[in-house]
């Protein structure tokens, strides 16, 4: 077998269409009873789910078809549009339930904080594949794009939406370490992460009340509570789609943030074994592309998208699992929602580029 053929196309796509799938499935199953009660129709999140996820295919297919290398081109024109939208919201965003992590484009709700977590990942990739002979510098090789990421990271964090900036921060940190930059000078990145992230959650009671919760009361919120009995109320194998009433009744946001106490009550523990084994083999493909591609855009790129899915899908399960304080961080492929669905396909599409252009050795 040649190193080209320990990646296919395949090994990503077929994973990611079952996913979806049963994404369609479980946010149909987990919001029709609030679809009816709000909006008169059982299936207004469903048909609005599969609009996003052909909208997220479509999108793979236009990216997989295209040079990758292009995006290089405009990786500090992603980041200046992002800055720009994520400044925008503090003039004119949508607040949801104490967040303004929302613009409004007409009739759609646009989240971008979406945007800029692909428009950080071609930059680093970008930056990393230019600068990399300067990983030693911290003055030309990293403070450049500690800054970029810093800004970002700051503005989502300001939303406030702890959650996605400790993603970024964290994808950031690590693909540095990876591709070789000094553990010192990214141990002297990680104290202003931890500082903003903690004066966030101290400037939000809620917020530091769900911290104080988790590390010193032991004390289990509503919505976790509710989460871990529908998770344990499906046994083995679930009571079926749309079988399982608790998860409509008593989870928020069940077929979001908190899909997967869904799937556990409707499909049980091998539906939730099952869906961790699609992740696991998407992204284990992403990160055998990264390993065996020889540009280093597409290296690192490839990586960066490993490795942010990676954490999102961590921090979701250990949200649901009582694990971590929740954070409001979606479940890859699965949850519902527009921009996240949209952006992901967006990744796997560049993904299949990378596979179809780059050199493999």
């Amino acid at each position: 077998m040649t190193q080209r053929h320990l990646f296919r196309p395949s090994f990503v796509l077929i994973p990611f269409f079952f996913l979806l799938g049963i994404g369609i499935v479980e946010v149909w199953s987990s919001s029709y009873y609030f679809a009816y009660s709000r909006f008169g129709d059982p299936n207004f999140f469903l048909k609005r789910e599969v609009v996003f996820v052909l909208l997220s295919l479509l999108s793979v297919l236009m990216f997989s078809r295209f040079d990758y290398r292009i995006l290089k081109k405009f990786s500090i024109h992603f980041v200046v549009i992002s800055i720009i939208l994520l400044v925008f919201l503090r003039i004119d965003g949508v607040n949801v339930r104490g967040a303004v992590r929302w613009l409004k484009i007409g009739g759609l709700m646009f989240e971008p904080s979406g945007f800029a977590k692909l428009a950080i990942l071609i930059y680093m990739a970008d930056f990393i594949s230019r600068k990399h002979n300067y990983r030693t510098d911290m003055a030309r090789g990293i403070m450049p794009i500690a800054l970029v990421s810093g800004v970002i990271f700051m503005l989502i964090a300001l939303e406030p939406d702890v959650g996605t900036a400790i993603l970024v921060g964290l994808t950031f940190l690590g693909t540095i370490y990876v591709f070789g930059y000094k553990l010192k000078h990214i141990l002297l990145l990680v104290f202003p992460i931890i500082l903003v992230s903690a004066l966030i959650i101290y400037a939000y009671p809620e917020k530091l009340q769900r911290v104080i919760n988790f590390f010193v009361t032991d004390k289990v919120n509503y919505q976790v509570e509710h989460a871990l009995v529908a998770l344990g109320s499906g046994g083995l194998f679930g009571a079926g789609p749309a079988k399982g009433i608790y998860k409509s009744l008593f989870v928020p946001d069940s077929y979001n943030d908190f899909i997967m106490a869904g799937i556990g009550e409707d499909f049980g523990f091998f539906g939730v074994l099952l869906v961790i084994v699609l992740m696991v083999s998407v992204l284990h493909s992403i990160f055998t592309l990264s390993r065996y591609c020889k540009d280093s855009f597409g290296k690192a790129f490839s990586f960066g998208v490993g490795f942010m899915l990676s954490l999102e899908a961590l921090m979701n399960l250990f949200s649901v699992f009582h694990l971590m304080p929740p954070k409001g961080i979606t479940m890859p492929f699965l949850s519902y929602g527009g921009t996240s669905l949209l952006v992901q396909g967006v990744m796997i599409g560049i993904v299949l580029s990378i596979y179809r252009y780059c050199e493999f050795g």
